[in-house]
């Protein structure tokens, strides 16, 4: 553009190239494109700025964030209710909801008008905390302000309604959204979905599930994820094992997690011989195990006293580059202090021990 045509860039090609590199998550060159601006004598928007904001309070660093609006006010611009939203949601990614509720309080003093992208985010923050009276609080506020709820508000609301264990305040509201026009996405699904599970209310899934029959909401892999996990969780392996070779029928390909949260079922039931099939036939099917994978078939042998295969499974994962967890890592030191497992395997051990786990004060006795 610069040297071959000769065409010098402006505000709008710097915001381009801003936005781009946030999305790409290289804050640092974005930075550096902002002081570029300024060495090329052209002044920053409030779209600038907002980017920018918004970057860092994806990355957690809420503190540079402000600066950021700080260095805003100093040249004059006017920081906007997106720009606050951006910071609102990263103290809420961060459980930080008092510093979220004094940003919320003081924009409106100086007489902007939160959205509902605002109080979504704060919902959001409130329910990941289980202050779900707080977030209940919120989403009346805007509904009496004249706020409309849109699928990412109710799909928060409803997803916090399951975590704290209120299902039929949750199915409740699936109902309002529907009265109110706004219908359930596949994040929505998903959320009912898992919620039901996580409730032991697996049949009330299923149930849903079949109700949905071949639309298009049960084309995703997540959500035969979703119901394998939560009839696995709740001893329905039977089930788990159907609803695998059902999505296998319908040309849907099982990823990682499939394969794990299926072998995580048949350990849970002592089916050690269908885990390991299953484990086999995942690089057969051009889905390598993952350390989790791992993890989960280790667990699995070892509560269920399967030692055969344990140190041929701890040498694939040395040569994998995997690593132990603290819980599986916990269980083979409880082995191995019970002398159910050979002391020649802490060796092996030593390899597949992340660093931090070696200064870990619990698991320090291990040798």
């Amino acid at each position: 553009m610069v040297s071959d045509k000769g065409i010098l860039p402006n505000v709008i090609t710097y915001n381009s190239l801003i936005c781009g590199l946030c999305k790409f998550g290289r804050w640092d060159e974005a930075s550096k494109m902002l002081k570029q601006m300024e060495d090329d004598n052209i002044s920053p928007n409030v779209k600038t700025f907002t980017a920018l904001v918004d970057a860092f309070c994806k990355e957690g660093k809420v503190k540079e964030a402000e600066a950021v609006i700080n260095i805003m006010i100093e040249r004059g611009k006017v920081p906007n209710i997106v720009t606050y939203n951006s910071l609102i949601d990263g103290y809420c990614l961060r459980g930080e909801m008092i510093k979220a509720r004094e940003i919320f309080d003081s924009i409106t003093l100086r007489g902007l008008v939160p959205d509902v992208v605002t109080y979504s985010s704060l919902l959001n923050g409130y329910c990941k905390n289980l202050n779900i009276e707080k977030a209940e609080e919120m989403f009346h506020e805007m509904t009496v302000k004249g706020l409309k709820p849109d699928v990412v508000t109710y799909s928060t609301m409803i997803q916090g309604f399951f975590q704290v264990g209120r299902c039929v305040a949750a199915r409740r509201l699936v109902d309002e959204m529907h009265a109110q026009g706004q219908i359930p996405d596949q994040c929505t699904y998903g959320i009912v979905l898992d919620g039901l599970c996580n409730n032991h209310l697996v049949e009330d899934a299923l149930s849903l599930f079949y109700l949905v029959g071949n639309s298009k909401l049960n084309s995703d892999i997540a959500v035969y994820n979703i119901l394998i996990d939560g009839a696995g969780k709740n001893g329905k392996v039977e089930v788990a094992r159907i609803l695998f070779q059902g999505l296998i029928d319908k040309g849907l390909q099982p990823d990682v997690r499939t394969y794990n949260v299926m072998i995580s079922g048949f350990c849970r039931e002592g089916q050690l011989g269908e885990a390991k099939l299953l484990f086999l036939k995942m690089e057969e099917s051009g889905c390598p195990p993952n350390d989790v994978t791992y993890r989960v078939l280790l667990q699995g042998y070892l509560k269920n006293r399967h030692y055969d295969d344990v140190e041929m499974l701890l040498q694939e994962m040395d040569d994998r580059g995997y690593s132990l967890d603290a819980s599986t890592l916990s269980l083979f030191i409880d082995h191995i202090a019970a002398g159910l497992l050979d002391r020649s395997m802490l060796k092996l051990f030593g390899k597949l021990v992340p660093k931090e786990l070696l200064n870990d004060p619990s698991l320090c006795d291990w040798e």
